[in-house]
């Protein structure tokens, strides 16, 4: 029989600290609050509603998937053995439920804990302010978080100087208001994510809030001027993604041409009769007149046109 079909999805050690019944009761209940906070400011994320830190209470799905629950608890070092929250359907949304969420939500954690730090800054920040408490109190301490879902098996330690490691991340890239202009597509309603091809063909990911929905479902496959904060990469200088402030989907400027239908494509032979051009019946015609021959030979050896 395979036992990991008994283990719990994920779990969370405090290695190399004092014993689990060394620590102070608070501690350990610091330690497994940290971890609820986590990932509901991941599971903000996911669903495109980052709070700053400091930020007020989550409410509704984001508070649901944060309720992630304790299978064990053993000692030797402090080991958490955690449960995603329970199934609980979100209102309004397909194929998505609360499980999901946290699953998604504790997996972004173990994201950041591997360095990927620009999809989400403020739950970087996060992090690194709970590794600084529950780790860095103690230099020779580390903390090992895995992923033990047989699609998604992976490992992550980090020590005391990783909070350093992050912060380092984040400085990595630049932030500034700014636009992106581009053709729209893939986009998530439920993740709240979309991607922007520029004429260049660099892609773009972008995050939106809910008001945004249908700005998005009016712009998606054309092309719009997506405006919003920016993270730029810092070696390359290109824009990596952008948090959505307005879009601007393209439309006709409203040009006066002195009547001329600008943007309509006519055949040639209006154009031919408008212009009053006829056939050309004498070759002659089409000769430059007031040309002398060294004139013209001056012209020939600047372009380097043997004759």
């Amino acid at each position: 029989m395979d036992e990991r079909k008994n283990e719990a999805p994920f779990r969370v050690t405090l290695e190399g600290a004092d014993r689990l019944e060394d620590r102070p009761l608070r501690e350990i209940a610091e330690f497994l609050d940290g971890l609820v906070t986590l990932v509901a400011r991941a599971s903000a994320g996911v669903l495109g509603r980052p709070q700053p830190a400091g930020g007020g209470r989550y409410e509704g799905p984001i508070e649901d998937a944060s309720h992630i629950r304790l299978a064990s608890l053993t000692s030797g070092s402090v080991v958490a053995e955690i449960l995603p929250a329970p199934a609980a359907p979100l209102p309004g949304a397909i194929n998505l439920d609360a499980e999901t969420l946290s699953e998604q939500a504790i997996g972004r954690v173990i994201d950041v804990a591997a360095g990927q730090v620009d999809e989400d800054p403020e739950l970087a920040r996060a992090f690194s302010a709970f590794v600084d408490h529950v780790v860095g109190r103690r230099p020779d301490a580390s903390l090992r978080l895995e992923d033990r879902r047989p699609s998604h098996h992976r490992e992550v330690v980090v020590d005391a100087r990783f909070g350093e490691t992050i912060r380092a991340g984040l400085s990595a890239t630049t932030r500034s208001d700014g636009d992106v202009t581009g053709r729209l597509f893939e986009a998530n309603l439920e993740a709240r994510s979309a991607q922007v091809r520029t004429p260049s063909g660099q892609r773009v990911d972008i995050q939106f809030d809910p008001d945004h929905d249908q700005d998005i479902k009016r712009a998606l496959g054309a092309r719009a001027e997506v405006k919003g904060e920016i993270v730029y990469d810092q070696q390359t200088r290109r824009a990596k993604a952008v948090r959505v402030r307005e879009i601007v989907s393209g439309s006709q400027l409203a040009l006066d041409f002195e009547g001329a239908d600008f943007w309509t494509d006519r055949p040639v032979s209006d154009l031919i009769a408008e212009a009053g051009a006829g056939p050309v019946e004498n070759p002659g015609d089409l000769q430059l007149q007031g040309v002398s021959e060294a004139e013209w030979e001056a012209l020939y050896e600047a372009l380097g046109i043997a004759q």
